[in-house]
């Protein structure tokens, strides 16, 4: 990463001497064996990411960020993200503004720990909580108020198209979220909701987490209305083996739309130093589920560059 890091801001200090900019660049790369009964895959991915910031003489900083990337779940298609939005911080407050703005949703879904590849071929929960479409172009404002994080957020358009056009808006979305604590208990509350050619959809979800000597756990509850109308309550705990090893349980469980679904997730990751790792990954699902088998598992190793 720094020989990256001063190779970009080398490059960029020759073509714009009278810049005044942070460039830096981080890479990761991964290789992952996945099996869901009879079905094995070997996932290959990895990423670049750039992060772009610069302080006025006022003292805003405004940054923004993209990245090139190669999932390990869509075999060789590779793709370009990022410079969707901009983001201005000053005196406590951060404003982001842009064509990828998120609604503040899954916040009580803490039950889901394993990654995109354990997932392959696993027989998905048939109904879940959840809002239909939570992002677009919009704006969203972060501050403190004491002791307590707060973020607002607003959605013009939820398929605002590759201009940003916002005529004609296809959906709307608006929502809050507050971070606080009570004592050694960690608490986040958010609320979302997206409407859509008459179709509203709402989501509120609550988490609340406490660390002890042991490990940390976390409960979070979900209800949603619209075209999910239904609840969820999820459970995780984590603790570390030792300095480099950490284990996770997570269990989830969805009643949506007169179905019942759950999913249980076991991970565990081990450092080996220098941004390298190994973990495994392992879910089961039941209930009211989808096409795919009703465990999968993961195993491979990640680094960080």
């Amino acid at each position: 990463m720094k020989k990256l890091t001063y190779l970009v801001s080398a490059v960029a200090a020759g073509l714009f001497s009278s810049a005044h900019a942070d460039v830096s660049v981080s890479g990761s790369a991964s290789v992952v064996y996945q099996s869901a009964g009879s079905d094995t895959n070997l996932h290959n991915g990895g990423a670049v990411s750039f992060g772009l910031s610069t302080t006025t003489a006022s003292g805003m900083t405004v940054s923004t960020s993209a990245g090139i990337t190669n999932s390990t779940t869509s075999g060789s298609a590779g793709a370009v993200t990022g410079w969707d939005n901009l983001t201005f911080a000053t005196g406590g407050v951060t404003l982001n503004v842009g064509n990828d703005i998120g609604l503040p949703d899954g916040v009580g879904e803490v039950g889901g720990l394993v990654g995109d590849v354990a997932a392959v071929g696993s027989a998905g929960i048939t109904s879940t909580t959840g809002l239909t479409d939570d992002e677009g172009t919009g704006i969203s404002l972060s501050t403190s108020l004491g002791s307590a994080g707060l973020s607002v957020y607003y959605v013009a358009d939820s398929a605002p198209g590759a201009t940003g056009d916002i005529d004609g808006a296809t959906g709307t979305g608006s929502g809050v979220k507050v971070t606080t604590s009570v004592g050694d208990v960690g608490l986040t509350v958010a609320y979302a909701a997206h409407s859509n050619t008459g179709v509203d959809d709402t989501e509120t979800g609550a988490s609340a987490s406490y660390a002890t000597g042991m490990g940390t756990i976390t409960v979070g509850y979900t209800t949603s209305t619209g075209a999910n109308d239904g609840n969820s309550v999820g459970v995780a705990y984590s603790m570390d083996l030792d300095a480099d090893t950490s284990l996770g349980i997570g269990y989830q469980t969805h009643d949506v739309n007169s179905n019942s679904g759950r999913a249980t997730d076991v991970t565990i990751s081990r450092s080996l130093g220098g941004g390298m790792s190994v973990f495994g990954e392992l879910r089961s699902t039941s209930g009211d589920t989808g096409a795919g088998e009703n465990s999968s598992m993961a195993i491979g190793t990640s680094v960080s560059f």
